[in-house]
């Protein structure tokens, strides 16, 4: 039970437990502030006893102060309750604490989770278009080699039926049909001439025609199947593939001069002159027709990092900004928040003179203003009781 002195505006809360052997009896408490008495009797018919007050009047004075009218007056004790404690509510988590994981964490982690995916489509999709890309170039350059291949053999084929007397081991030593022979392909590729094993003569796959002279008329496979090794299979698989006068393609792996096992393709393109199965052979390595494919891939990369980078970089920003905004922000409204606190509780016992100095105009404001007009309500409201009484 609350009551509340009407001369001072002074507040104390009763147990009613400690009235209820006064029950029906005209009880008088005077104030220890003003020194008013004030008439409980009345107070207990018009009003419900409220359970939430825990402060009995009868501990704070000396037994038999408070009784019957008859009897004489009780003071009231001197000091008001204790204010409300404040604890914070909804957990251990504060305002700023919400506001943190809210408008910070939850968005950082949705804004990082949505990079990565970006980031990872972005990388895919700058490789899956390299590599269709390369795929396209390869083949591409595979087809200009065969091409290659086809307009040398028919150049081949032209000046031998113009040089009918021209035999295999003057080839080489023919400058002109050299010439038409051992083109250039690309920046390391060349075209060769080659023969098909030739049963009546008994001699092998040979090679007429060659960058390099001392090959010429050299039929010994187990040479070149020394020098390639493991990746001769390959070698092999393409050159027999042409024989019965047929164009061939096909990659296979070669060794460099200075030890290096490269990637390489060749085509084969028939020479078709009657008794002669002479055949010509393009080749070139395949990273020549990917170099600039690998270029874009290593470029799209570097993009995809730098990205990724000032991704990084804008999101370190966007915390930073957004957690100062959360501080400065957020400790402003909670220091208002608690400031309004502060003033409704020392309203609640009985300060109806504090002052509330808030000048912000949003909702905070409205609250300043709502508890002013009810601290200025509760005077008011005292006042008239005052000037009944």
């Amino acid at each position: 039970m609350t009551v509340i002195c009407e001369e001072c505006g002074k507040v104390y809360h009763i147990d009613p437990e400690k009235l209820e052997k006064y029950k029906g009896k005209k009880i008088k408490v005077k104030c220890g502030e003003c020194g008013h008495v004030t008439r409980l009797s009345h107070l207990m018919e018009e009003e419900p006893v409220a359970d939430a007050f825990s402060e009995a009047i009868a501990e704070s004075m000396p037994s038999g102060e408070a009784g019957p009218e008859e009897e004489p007056s009780a003071p009231a004790p001197s000091a008001p309750a204790a204010a409300p404690s404040q604890t914070t509510r909804g957990g251990l988590l504060g305002l700023r604490g919400k506001m943190f994981i809210l408008f910070l964490i939850i968005p950082v982690t949705l804004m990082l989770i949505s990079g990565y995916f970006t980031l990872t489509q972005i990388q895919s999709l700058a490789t899956d278009i390299t590599n269709e890309s390369t795929k396209l170039v390869t083949e591409a350059g595979k087809e200009q080699l065969l091409q290659k291949a086809r307009d040398v053999a028919l150049q081949c084929e032209i000046y031998l039926k113009a040089h009918p007397d021209l035999e295999r081991e003057d080839f080489s030593y023919d400058p002109e049909f050299n010439q038409i022979a051992v083109q250039n392909v690309g920046k390391s590729g060349y075209t060769c001439l080659v023969q098909e094993p030739d049963p009546v003569q008994g001699m092998g796959w040979a090679i007429w025609a060659h960058p390099n002279p001392n090959i010429i008329g050299i039929d010994d496979i187990d040479l070149i199947k020394k020098a390639l090794g493991p990746y001769f299979e390959d070698f092999w698989k393409t050159i027999t593939s042409c024989q019965g006068r047929r164009e061939a393609t096909g990659p296979y792996m070669w060794k460099d001069p200075d030890g290096k096992i490269r990637a390489k393709y060749m085509a084969i393109a028939p020479i078709h002159i009657e008794g002669k199965p002479f055949s010509l052979m393009a080749t070139s390595y395949i990273d020549e027709f990917t170099q600039k494919t690998d270029g874009l891939r290593k470029d799209a990369a570097k993009r995809a990092i730098d990205t990724r980078n000032l991704n990084l970089a804008m999101l370190g920003a966007f915390i930073l900004i957004i957690g100062l905004i959360i501080i400065i922000y957020g400790y402003r409204l909670t220091r208002s928040i608690q400031y309004l606190t502060e003033a409704a509780d020392r309203i609640s016992v009985g300060d109806l003179e504090a002052e509330i100095e808030i000048k912000s105009k949003d909702e905070i404001g409205s609250l300043a203003d709502a508890i002013s007009r009810m601290q200025d309500s509760l005077r008011f409201s005292i006042e008239r009781l005052r000037r009944r009484r």
